[in-house]
């Protein structure tokens, strides 16, 4: 998700690489602007989250020891795309848990800060900056803070970077609460500090039990400052989406916790909706054409509550859709579905929605690159591109996957 008006969008790679620059660049001069005005801005850097209890007095465990996660070669077109093979085979790192007594949440971005005023690198990394470059945090291009809202007891962090995205909220900020269960020796936290302005974000809170008195809307206090600020690790440091995530989400959101629902399968279409660089199908007209002559449903998953996105993907023999936060409710796919992920031309994203298809038992994947586009590989261009369907090249890739529509609806 790009946060720029659509016509600016393309020029958001050079956008991005200039920002994360500048504010490397400024962060030295900010941190000590920061210190004329409440000095909230970190002072250093610790890299994980047990030097972070380490320094100040607190302590940690390990939830979850790191783990190699092996795929199978993804199929689609074009075959045998490099960027699949590149993430193949994955080390998922460790997961800890730590207390930090007056540890602290600053800022949109969620950056998690010690009560010595290290900045927490393994749990505040921010997309498209370099990992060996803290400073390029977009918190440092912000001297000024608001001072942080003093919190007593224990308050357990569930947001994160990009939650106010579906896919980060739902796959690495709702986790969090299974990695506390999985790590006994920490106590549970008395409230939590999670984003609850969406209406999808409230919905998957009360889906998950959680009570607007156990949580603070990280939205609307956008700095704390903990008595004991408990910090359960992220699920993987980037998105490699573990196994053992998608089975806690199907384990706790789909109906009856099995995957079942009533009624034949139909084969459906997630459409993204007309908004310019936004990764939009251009040529929709067309594909839905094709689509529609095989029996496919048009689904927008914006227009429906969590709870309908889930069934919708459950109940599907097959699901299209472009690369974007609705293809997140494959994860709830039946055994013998299958997916086809869009993609702007000439750029394969090879995160996401694969891995996470690869942890859903049964499920099928195919990829299918877009007419035109660069042959350059550029993640933060295919964020902002459009998407021309070789719909020829839909239609074989469906007629292979042909028979998982046998229980769909015609």
């Amino acid at each position: 998700m790009v946060r720029l008006p659509p016509r600016v969008r393309p020029y958001f790679p050079y956008l991005k690489r200039a920002y994360t620059t500048a504010t490397r660049l400024a962060a030295p001069a900010t941190q000590r602007l920061s210190g004329l005005r409440g000095g909230y801005l970190p002072t250093g850097v610790v890299a994980t989250l047990e030097e972070a209890a380490l320094s100040t007095g607190g302590r940690s465990a390990l939830a979850r020891p790191a783990e190699e996660v092996a795929r199978p070669a993804a199929q689609g077109v074009p075959a045998a795309h490099a960027t699949f093979a590149a993430v193949s085979g994955e080390v998922i790192p460790r997961v800890t848990v730590a207390e930090l007594p007056g540890g602290r949440v600053l800022g949109p971005n969620r950056a998690v800060i010690s009560g010595r005023g290290d900045l927490v690198h393994e749990v505040s990394w921010y997309f498209g900056t370099d990992r060996d470059r803290p400073l390029e945090h977009p918190l440092f291009m912000h001297p000024f803070q608001p001072p942080p809202v003093e919190i007593s007891g224990r308050l357990g962090v569930l947001a994160s970077r990009g939650d106010s995205n579906y896919y980060h909220f739902l796959v690495d900020a709702l986790p969090r609460l299974a990695i506390m269960e999985q790590c006994p020796e920490i106590a549970p936290p008395e409230r939590w500090y999670v984003p609850a302005g969406a209406r999808f974000q409230r919905e998957l809170l009360a889906m998950f039990g959680l009570r607007p008195d156990q949580w603070i809307d990280a939205g609307e206090v956008p700095h704390v400052r903990a008595e004991c600020l408990v910090v359960p690790g992220l699920p993987a440091a980037t998105v490699m989406n573990p196994p053992w995530v998608v089975d806690f989400l199907r384990n706790r959101l789909l109906p009856d916790g099995d995957g079942g629902v009533a009624g034949p399968r139909r084969p459906i279409y997630l459409t993204r909706g007309t908004q310019l660089n936004n990764r939009r199908v251009v040529n929709e007209a067309e594909v839905l054409e094709l689509l529609t002559e095989r029996g496919f449903t048009v689904v927008d998953p914006g227009a429906l509550s969590v709870a309908d996105q889930i069934r919708a993907c459950a109940g599907a023999s097959i699901i299209v859709g472009a690369h974007g936060a609705g293809l997140t409710n494959l994860m709830f796919a039946g055994p013998g579905a299958a997916v086809v992920e869009l993609f702007p031309g000439g750029d394969v994203l090879p995160d996401c929605y694969w891995t996470l298809s690869r942890s859903v038992p049964g499920l099928e994947y195919r990829y299918l690159a877009g007419v035109g586009g660069s042959t350059r590989q550029d993640y933060n261009r295919a964020l902002v591109s459009d998407i021309v369907v070789d719909v020829r090249a839909l239609a074989g890739i469906l007629d292979d996957l042909a028979p998982r529509m046998s229980d769909s609806r015609n």
